[in-house]
């Protein structure tokens, strides 16, 4: 997993390394604007004089973590087929626009560094009254000494380069008046669109547009990536995100512990191997309560994925009437079924001691039988329980279950579900994700997995991740299901709750982006993903054709 810090973790780190380490501020600086301009320099190969085809850059590969040594030539949605011609190199233009902070600094920074690279640069700074920071006044006094002119003005016509270095992550406020008409005219500009650290106008922890942001083509990011680059909308708006390191790592974090991470392919590896001396007892019991009569298809789907995902056995808790149809959709699994309220609570109370996780909710509906269901799991199971769909529902009005459960809880909990659960609007819960499902992890003493393009899922002690796979076709009905039955899969082989929890996320996102190429976003449906679990999983084991 990569570490992701908030704008306060951020400028901790920073004032750690420079006040702890010994490291000047205008070193960190400097290496941040030659990773900058490194990264663009590499993207037009001006050193080698050679054209490049330049590729579009895939949706999924929109976060990396890149060393300074290492590097990565950057791709671009905009404009992909430009070639520079091999034999007239053109001085190619770069417009860099500068706040007064530190940001503006590593503007100021890029633009004199593109400059001695042979670049025709323009730097653009308002005119107001603003306080330079003591880097950047000293960054713009070395630009005025090579004899750079700084306008407040901003120019007409078109640039292969446009540089958003104005704001950095400590904005917090709406960008109005003359910030506003930068960014726009910005943005109406054709060229690379390359943005410092983050894209002015979008909050570094939320992602929140603040009134306008930059449309970024690529985000060069410092030391560590920032939560607002990997949440809606502020993701749509950093474009690809690469991660420089300048000299702050781990270490500046000093007694301090990270708490907000990504989760990424290596996690996989999480999962527990397979062993060669096993049976179906190895692998664990899934028990899945699921599927009110004509919504069989949601504990299918559910207990399907916990098979797939690797679990020895399943066994659905569901109505008799669709007991056929599971049958015929899913044999391998054991099926115990219901009718009348007394049998119900005696058959699932027989069944709780059966599983070595629980997964409740899926296609359960929200009726009175439902509720008995629901509020039984939760008072009397003594092992893992996941609790998906109605049974968020249904706890919507019981959330003193929560509290009173005997074992972990994982909730998933969709946007809508959210807000029932806590009682605040959709549009209020979108404008900070990681806050929402942190604040109610600690409520309820819970690990909550906040479902949206960048799913959070948050820990009881204030850990949270911060999902980076999967693509729009998962907004699809039956697909939460599928992760429900994931998860389940995981702990029933022995992951702890926790580390199930955004390891699944992040596989059932993997098996959507394998299936991408075969359905497309507009035709791919949960069973789809289904089929990118095996081949996810195939991949890990590292198994050939």
């Amino acid at each position: 997993m990569k570490i992701l810090v908030n704008s306060r973790q951020m400028k901790q780190c920073d004032k750690n390394t420079i006040e702890r380490f010994g490291v000047p501020s205008l070193v960190l600086m400097e290496r941040a604007a030659l990773s900058t301009a490194e990264e663009i320099d590499r993207y037009f190969q001006v050193n080698q004089g050679q054209g490049t085809v330049l590729s579009p850059a895939k949706k999924t590969d929109r976060f990396f973590q890149v060393s300074q040594q290492q590097g990565t030539a950057l791709t671009t949605v905009e404009e992909p087929g430009r070639q520079l011609c091999k034999n007239h190199r053109k001085k190619l233009s770069v417009l860099a626009v500068c706040g007064f902070g530190n940001n503006g600094g590593d503007g100021l920074a890029i633009g004199r560094l593109l400059w001695q690279r042979g670049y025709e640069v323009t730097i653009v700074m308002p005119s107001e009254s603003g306080k330079l920071s003591e880097e950047t006044k000293i960054q713009k006094e070395i630009l005025c000494n090579y004899g750079l002119e700084i306008t407040d003005s901003m120019p007409e016509g078109e640039f292969d380069v446009v540089i958003d270095a104005l704001f950095g992550i400590g904005l917090t406020r709406n960008l109005e008046g003359a910030y506003r008409e930068y960014i726009t005219e910005m943005n109406e500009k054709s060229g690379l669109k390359v943005a410092a650290d983050i894209p002015s106008g979008i909050h570094a922890d939320t992602g929140e547009v603040m009134g306008v942001g930059f449309r970024a083509d690529v985000t060069v990011t410092f030391a560590f990536a920032k939560p607002g680059l990997l949440l809606y909308p502020g993701a749509e708006y950093a474009g690809k995100v690469l991660v420089k390191d300048i000299g702050i790592d781990a270490c500046s974090f000093l007694e301090a512990k990270p708490n907000l991470f990504a989760a990424e392919s290596e996690d996989l590896m999480r999962i527990p191997r397979r062993k060669n001396h096993s049976n179906k007892g190895s692998y664990g019991k899934v028990l899945t309560a699921a599927g009110h009569k004509n919504m069989a298809g949601a504990a299918f789907l559910s207990g399907k994925a916990s098979y797939l995902t690797g679990a020895g056995l399943v066994r659905i808790f569901t109505e008799e009437q669709n007991r056929v149809i599971l049958q015929e959709l899913l044999p391998e699994a054991i099926l115990t079924t219901w009718e009348g309220t007394e049998v119900l609570e005696e058959t699932l109370s027989e069944a709780l001691f059966w599983g070595t996780v629980i997964a409740v909710g899926p296609g359960l509906g929200t009726e009175k039988n439902a509720g008995k269901i629901i509020e039984l799991i939760l008072k009397k199971a003594k092992v893992p329980v996941i609790l998906d769909a109605d049974g968020l529902n249904v706890i919507s009005d019981h959330l003193k279950w929560l509290k009173e459960a005997a074992a972990p809880v994982i909730v998933t909990p969709h946007l809508g579900e959210m807000a029932r659960l806590t009682k605040k609007s959709i549009s209020d819960i979108q404008k900070n994700l990681l806050q929402a499902a942190q604040e109610f992890a600690e409520e309820y003493q819970v690990i909550c997995i906040l479902k949206d393009a960048g799913t959070i899922t948050a820990l009881p002690d204030g850990r949270a991740y911060i999902n980076t796979s999967g693509n729009h076709g998962m907004a699809t009905a039956g697909s939460g299901d599928v992760l429900t039955g994931i998860l389940a899969g995981l702990v029933a082989q022995g992951m702890a709750p926790w580390e199930a929890a955004f390891t699944g996320v992040y596989l059932h996102g993997a098996a959507a982006e394998k299936q991408v190429q075969q359905t497309g976003t507009y035709g791919m449906m949960a069973r789809d993903i289904l089929d990118g679990i095996k081949m996810v999983l195939k991949e890990k084991e590292g198994i050939s054709q």
